[in-house]
């Protein structure tokens, strides 16, 4: 039996460390086997010393790429304690400072991307990542490594879409809603998600009042699902071995937000508004899935 609030419970409560020169190669060693110019900027950004790495008093808390001016590199912020979380943060980081330094060409005014693709490269390569540590790791390590991937995989799509059809669900209402009624609605989109899965308990009801985007940046969440789903079904015809896919993917992250997200889709020959596409992404999550399972029934 579990409860809404089991549900991030890690399968493993501690696994192996990785120190920030371990986590550096491994790192590294991805891009670069991924293509040259990628392993180049990156190599860079750890001699040039474009990351603050460590925690310290006063520094704030998480990660972040900033693409600051087109005249300069990004500078990246995180902050890493040897957890696996922050070796995956690493990648995603420097996934977005390879994202912003080949943007640079478009111009300070057309470098910036959308939210649908703003994830991008950041996602990308945490997927070579994941990828490349499934094939070298015990059973034990990648029980855990694909349980945490599918659960920020569950977060970061599904979850999204509850909030974005909760939203809509508020906003289209003709009548003021008190705090009951918006509960009620927010209850009712987790339920569709949840089914029989866990127990939502009465406290559940409130949890919507502490998401900001709802206030703050109103229809935000979809563009989660969205570039998740992008990323995962761009990495799935990766794999699946299409002809100059690596000319095109950094054609994709060079033309920053001077493209429209379907004219950068086109380039791999795709529609964007074809559900077809998309569905890529959720095959490949059926994937991973199928694959944990096979790992924890063995």
């Amino acid at each position: 039996e579990l409860h809404d609030y089991d549900r991030y419970a890690p399968i493993k409560q501690k696994g192996r460390e990785y120190s920030l020169d371990e986590s550096k190669k491994l790192v590294v060693d991805v891009f670069e086997s991924f293509d040259k110019e990628f392993g180049k900027i990156v190599e860079r950004a750890f001699d040039e010393k474009w990351i603050d790495a460590f925690p310290k008093e006063g520094k704030r808390g998480g990660a972040f790429s900033h693409s600051a001016i087109t005249s300069l590199h990004p500078y990246i912020m995180l902050n890493h304690t040897n957890g696996r979380r922050d070796l995956f943060t690493l990648a995603h980081e420097l996934g977005h400072g390879v994202h912003q330094y080949l943007s640079k060409e478009v111009g300070m005014l057309s470098s910036d991307t959308p939210l649908t693709t703003a994830e991008t490269a950041s996602v990308f390569a945490e997927m070579l990542l994941f990828d490349s540590m499934s094939q070298n790791s015990d059973k034990s390590e990648l029980v855990g490594f694909y349980a945490g991937k599918l659960e920020d995989i569950f977060a970061t799509v599904f979850r999204q879409i509850v909030f974005t059809n909760f939203e809509r669900k508020i906003h289209a209402s003709k009548d003021e809603l008190s705090v009951e009624d918006i509960s009620s609605i927010w209850y009712d989109e987790n339920k569709k998600m949840f089914g029989d899965s866990v127990i939502l308990n009465e406290h559940y009801k409130i949890w919507w009042s502490y998401i900001p985007h709802f206030i703050h940046s109103p229809f935000y969440c979809y563009a989660y699902a969205f570039g998740e789903l992008l990323v995962l079904a761009l990495y799935r015809i990766y794999k699946d071995g299409m002809s100059d896919f690596e000319k095109r993917y950094k054609i994709f992250l060079s033309s920053g937000g001077s493209k429209s997200p379907r004219e950068l889709i086109e380039l791999f020959g795709y529609d964007i508004e074809d559900p077809k596409f998309l569905e890529i992404g959720l095959k490949e999550i059926e994937s991973m899935l199928e694959k944990f399972e096979e790992l924890i029934n063995v």
